[in-house]
């Protein structure tokens, strides 16, 4: 069996960000939290019927407005291979016990009232697969029909760069969006004898910045913290929301995203097996 080294190729064109413009406004974000504010501890207090958060003892202590990643990222993988399979071909004439073909002769093999020959063939086969996937750049679990819903429903705009200190700084990084792709990718099984060229080509790395609320109140009398949040686009509440420290220090450049795919050759398959290719103007 031979399995040369599998091909990444990241071309400069599919790297992308973009940047959702705020829909809901800021005071009616802020109204909303204040009618939640008593549900931000947990269903388990706010029904304690001994000690549970009130008006007069919860309030708010901090407020933001925030900028949250998500990614999108389309990749095809190709395979060329060939496979040796036997193939039964059956055989009519009740009284031939071998067949010539091609000037090599082969045993009839009956089974009953059933005959046939047995010939090895080696079969050429391209295959392609698809990945098509949203995740959320901060590692929790929404659902990716939820964030391509945004794409589809609200306005957004391409820019080269973004340097605000809203920006959350991503938990997941390219090098995680892109090794997700590379290994559900490498999940299909491929019955190969021998594999010509194996390449996985990424044709979206699409990062997106979406507005969030956040309102952080503080329930005095049980010394405990929770996060209010209000989506920015849909005016959808969380009464379970999170308060995130770190911010991207540092402008946001296509370029940078870029420049990450270059070490990709260990990140995505730890070890080495798969080769980087980056397409672009930098790399001239």
């Amino acid at each position: 069996m031979s399995f040369p080294q599998q091909t990444l190729q990241l071309d400069e064109s599919a790297i992308r960000i973009y940047l959702f413009d705020e829909v809901y406004p800021a005071r009616a974000a802020e109204e909303q939290a204040e009618k939640k504010k008593l549900s931000a501890f947990g269903m388990l207090a706010k029904f304690n019927p001994l000690n549970r958060p009130r008006d007069d003892t919860v309030r708010l202590s901090r407020k933001e407005f925030r900028l949250e990643p998500f990614w999108h990222v389309t990749a095809t993988r190709s395979v060329d291979y060939t496979t040796q399979m036997t193939y039964p071909v059956p055989v009519h004439n009740p009284y031939a016990h071998k067949v010539e073909l091609n000037g090599e002769q082969y045993e009839v093999t009956r089974q009953g009232d059933k005959a046939r020959i047995d010939l090895a063939v080696t079969e050429m086969c391209h295959r392609k697969m698809a990945f098509d996937q949203f995740s959320d750049g901060l590692g929790r679990d929404i659902k990716p029909g939820t964030l391509d819903g945004y794409r589809t429903k609200y306005k957004f705009s391409e820019v080269e760069q973004i340097e605000r200190e809203e920006l959350i700084k991503p938990t997941v990084p390219q090098q995680a969006a892109l090794l997700a792709a590379s290994t559900a990718l490498n999940g299909n099984s491929i019955n190969a004898h021998h594999i010509q060229s194996d390449a996985i080509v990424v044709e979206r790395l699409h990062l997106y910045w979406r507005p969030v609320f956040a309102f952080e109140f503080i329930w005095s009398t049980a010394d405990k913290r929770g996060v209010i949040e209000v989506n920015g686009l849909t005016g959808e509440v969380s009464e379970n929301g999170q308060w995130f420290k770190d911010k991207l220090s540092k402008v946001m450049t296509r370029e940078m995203l870029l420049d990450a795919g270059c070490e990709l050759a260990g990140a995505v398959v730890p070890g080495g097996g798969i080769a980087v290719k980056i397409i672009g103007k930098l790399t001239e």
